[in-house]
């Protein structure tokens, strides 16, 4: 039986000096916690375009927000190791254990395919689950068959492989342990 390999690459330490990123994003963004989302959320985009994301009941319009200095600082980053230019940065903020996201796949129209997903992680560290995406008939959360579980740790860089949404699926779950704050930095490329 041949072992199917989730389409990512995983870098430690991509960050310099992470504690004091994750810091100042923490305390100097204006995050926005909606009422039926379990985590905080900011979303910027180089177009000033807003993006509608979620299915009722939990479709929201995110308007963009101020690039940040040190967000403009990790997408330049991005640039010079990945060479992949990103247009789009949403953050999630994870006040504990109990902040979650979802089995999803960013599958977006306006989001570019045919780049790479980078997933820049601050904060403590929390796992990050992939499985393919399930056939229509099984109900979306039962998983009939393994998942890969990666720890995202603090500074890291989780890159996933264009086109990877089209086949897989990602959550962060909740926490089996208590645990602090954590910030996910997700770089996308815009449908021009």
């Amino acid at each position: 039986m041949t072992k199917k390999v989730i389409p990512i690459t995983y870098m430690p330490n991509f960050v310099a000096s992470p504690d004091g990123v994750f810091d100042r994003l923490w305390n100097e963004l204006d995050w926005i916690r909606h009422d039926k989302v379990p985590r905080r959320e900011y979303y910027c985009n180089a177009f000033k375009k807003p993006y509608t994301y979620g299915t009722p009941p939990y479709e929201r319009t995110y308007q963009p927000q101020t690039w940040h200095p040190l967000i403009i600082a990790l997408q330049d980053l991005l640039l010079q190791k990945v060479g992949t230019p990103f247009e789009v940065c949403f953050l999630n903020g994870y006040e504990n254990q109990s902040d979650q996201l979802g089995w999803h796949s960013d599958n977006s129209p306006e989001m570019d395919d045919n780049r790479p997903i980078a997933i820049i992680s601050l904060g403590v560290e929390r796992e990050i689950w992939f499985r393919e995406i399930p056939p229509p008939r099984i109900t979306r959360d039962v998983v009939p068959y393994p998942t890969a579980k990666l720890k995202l740790e603090h500074g890291s860089l989780c890159l996933m492989e264009p086109g990877m949404q089209d086949t897989h699926q990602h959550q962060i779950p909740k926490s089996s342990f208590m645990c602090g704050e954590r910030i996910s930095l997700t770089f996308r490329g815009y449908v021009k």
